[in-house]
């Protein structure tokens, strides 16, 4: 059964609308019409299935059948904070962390990273959580993880989750076995750098705010690797890929 996205404010008791985006790819790319059985998620918890009703003015409405159960979602509460790379790197990296079951997604600026301007941060920001909605209707996912505007460094250090990591090219002392193998945590907040890598002065200052430094291995990795590799690490120890 395919799967639309719409936000909660676009229920409205027994029915639901589409944007005119999600309609164009349910009557045109999908070619559904009236009578079509669908799925409809919020991103917040709710899904439910149903019934095409109307295709007009651009805006399909659907009657809701049933209410579904939410599924989809670890238990593990994971928070990643990835250095703001170039290009179009970031949308792999929502897609994928999305896929995993990332609840929170911070991009930041540090010492190596880029640094957009206002106007080009905010555009990006909504492709970013355009990316993450499209990722949540095909992984099935119930909730839409949180795409936070990009953050200064210090700002992404602070945080309520039990263990905090920081992914460090130059760290040859590894540990994360041993990290892997203790009690499961409440949350893990991930950092993860951008192509030129963390400067020693922002490593000192993550260790100073509780953060233990990890390898990925003996390897420089990309970016996008950098991340699906640590938040696999994470969701198979304490998630749900066990």
């Amino acid at each position: 059964m395919r799967r639309f996205y719409a936000p909660t404010e676009q229920f409205q008791g027994d029915t639901v609308r589409l944007d005119p985006e999600e309609t164009r790819h349910l009557a045109r790319v999908l070619r559904l019409g009236v009578g079509a059985r669908v799925q409809v998620c919020d991103g917040r918890g709710r899904q439910v299935e149903a019934e095409v009703l109307s295709l007009e003015a651009g805006q399909a409405c659907l009657k809701v059948m049933r209410e579904l159960d939410p599924w989809g979602e670890s238990s593990l509460a994971l928070v990643l904070a990835i250095g703001f790379p170039k290009g179009g790197v970031l949308d792999e990296v929502i897609r994928q962390a999305t896929e995993l079951g990332v609840q929170q997604i911070i991009p930041f600026i540090s010492e190596r990273s880029e640094r957009p301007d206002p106007r080009r941060a905010a555009r990006r920001l909504s492709r970013w959580q355009k990316v993450a909605r499209e990722s949540l209707k095909s992984c099935q996912r119930a909730l839409l993880p949180q795409i936070e505007a990009p953050r200064e460094f210090p700002d992404v250090l602070t945080g309520p989750e039990e263990l905090k990591l920081i992914f460090w090219e130059e760290e040859r002392g590894g540990g994360l076995s041993a990290v892997l193998t203790r009690h499961r945590p409440l949350g893990v907040r991930v950092l993860i750098g951008p192509e030129g890598g963390f400067a020693a002065a922002e490593v000192a200052q993550a260790r100073e705010a509780g953060f233990r430094v990890m390898s990925l291995g003996p390897r420089r990795l990309k970016v996008e690797t950098a991340a699906l590799a640590a938040l696999t690490l994470m969701q198979y120890a304490w998630g749900d890929l066990a």
